[in-house]
């Protein structure tokens, strides 16, 4: 069994994701694991898909094609078998805020200073309608962090706290450890 990577971002229109899971179903793929999303305009995929070789092959030869005629920017990489990752704890946080430069980065940062994983990362803004003469932007960060290392580094919850406070935002952090 052999599996592949699938990416792809493109004008949004009926029928696009079903293009691309019509040519995988027909070279007799298996998806596996995917996400849809629209960002302004543009539709984007990212799909984990598995086969034959020879199915991953077609896959591989047929999507480019496809693509290149529907206006979509298709990447492939082959990659291994999904495996669940094996870790010790994991950390769940969400913001909430006021939108402002700059938020992303910080909380990335925060994970990347504890060498925690990022295994999920959803962020949105959001109009909030509070005033009738005024449009505040509201945004939203919810982050998993896993981690392969024992314990839970000193101070996580200290320093969740100082980063939430100095960035002006309100933040929840739940850690847990895996069995």
């Amino acid at each position: 069994m052999h599996h592949l990577v699938i990416t792809a971002i493109g004008t949004d229109r009926p029928g696009i994701c079903n293009r691309i899971t019509n040519i995988i179903s027909q070279a007799s793929g298996n998806i596996i694991d995917s996400r849809i999303a629209i960002f302004g305009s543009e539709f984007t995929l990212i799909m984990l898909v598995s086969g034959e070789a020879s199915a991953i092959t077609r896959i591989e030869t047929l999507l480019p094609v496809m693509g290149s005629a529907q206006d979509l920017m298709v990447v492939m990489k082959r990659t291994a078998t999904h495996q669940t990752p094996s870790y010790i704890y994991k950390i769940d946080i969400k913001i909430e805020a006021e939108d402002k430069v700059g938020l992303i980065d910080a909380f990335t940062h925060f994970f990347s200073q504890r060498e925690l994983s990022i295994s999920k990362l959803s962020a949105k803004t959001l109009t909030k309608e509070t005033d009738p003469q005024a449009h505040q932007k509201h945004f939203s960060i919810s982050m998993t962090g896993l981690s392969k290392d024992a314990p839970v580094p000193d101070g996580l919850q200290a320093d969740f706290n100082q980063l939430c406070q100095s960035l002006a935002v309100t933040g929840t952090i739940k850690i847990s450890y895996h069995e």
